[in-house]
């Protein structure tokens, strides 16, 4: 019998490394962009928490070294050793969040319509005119990271639509078990590529709370998939969250879809990616490379589930905002 693999204590590891490369990105910036951020006892940037908090506060300064209040944004951890960051926004009074580590995306460049707010530890940060994407530039790399619900936004149960193939069908009852309080629906058949994804999409009659595709390792042709996939997306794009699962096989085909996954996801502010290509242990996956042996069907929930959880409680004010209020109380101004 084959012993079952400690999967969530994977994920919580791979969660970690993720959301520690913030730090380490940023330390790879050139120095003499980086203005200085300790700060001094008057300081307006000093945000005042209690010494014994696990809360961690990022606040920004601007290209000339002044402080950009942090009234405006800050980027916190409620636990640096638990959550990822999440950068808080007030635009006009009304406050967004943005959710990084393992839910930011990478993007080729920072888009036209983008202003720089300041330099925090983990980067310059840069937000839309529209104040709906929010990036993170350090040592090379250009993140989106994810727009997250307003509190309240969701339906109670949450609702969520997950469209794939074999790898969806084989691991669809333990998902489902894992997510006993939402509402799910599974559409997955086997061999079914990314064409066959697009009818059911289209034809949905209500949009729910989170849509979770994982189509792209049956696609023989990049190109193809990519047209297929702006669809989909097109259908779907008005959920709170759109999740993209990576494809991973031995075909080279298959590098080039979750390319293009990566380039069309990056542009979708509710938009994120569940790396299934990194994230699966290649010793759990049978003889072809792609669908996880006997007794692991249930290998991608352990991926997925604490995935869309974390999400859900981000959204809710709970889990990686559960310290929203704390964080806004020692906020001077």
């Amino acid at each position: 019998m084959r012993r079952p693999s400690p999967v969530p204590a994977l994920f919580a590891a791979t969660l970690l490394t993720l959301t520690a490369c913030d730090h380490f990105a940023a330390a790879q910036a050139t120095p003499s962009a980086q203005p200085q951020l300790t700060p001094a006892t008057n300081d307006p940037c000093r945000v005042r928490l209690d010494p014994a908090s696990t809360i961690t506060v990022e606040t920004l300064r601007a290209a000339d070294g002044s402080c950009v209040p942090p009234s405006n944004l800050v980027v916190y951890r409620c636990d640096p050793s638990l959550d990822p960051p999440v950068a808080a926004v007030d635009v006009a009074g009304a406050r967004r969040r943005f959710l990084g580590g393992p839910y930011a995306v990478p993007v080729a460049a920072i888009p036209t319509d983008a202003l720089s707010v300041g330099i925090a530890e983990i980067g310059r940060i840069w937000i839309t005119r529209d104040n709906r994407r929010l990036y993170v530039e350090a040592g090379g790399r250009i993140e989106r990271w994810l727009s997250l619900p307003a509190d309240g936004a969701l339906s109670n149960p949450p609702t969520a639509f997950m469209l794939g193939d074999s790898i969806l069908d084989g691991g669809q009852n333990d998902i489902v078990a894992r997510l006993s309080d939402w509402t799910v629906t599974v559409d997955a058949v086997i061999g079914r590529g990314s064409s066959g994804g697009i009818t059911p999409a289209e034809s949905l009659l209500a949009i729910p709370d989170v849509v979770v595709v994982e189509l792209g390792v049956n696609d023989v042709d990049a190109e193809s998939f990519a047209a297929n996939a702006q669809r989909i997306l097109a259908a779907v794009g008005s959920a709170r969250l759109v999740v993209w699962v990576t494809a991973h096989g031995p075909q080279p085909v298959t590098d080039q879809v979750d390319r293009a996954i990566v380039r069309m996801m990056a542009s979708i502010p509710n938009g994120a990616i569940l790396d299934w290509d990194r994230l699966v242990p290649p010793e759990l996956l049978g003889s072809d490379g792609v669908h996880p042996v006997t007794g692991q069907e249930g290998l991608l929930a352990s991926f997925l589930v604490p995935f869309l959880q974390t999400w859900r409680d981000a959204a809710s004010g709970r889990g990686p905002t559960r310290c929203d209020g704390d964080v806004t109380n020692a906020v001077p101004g």
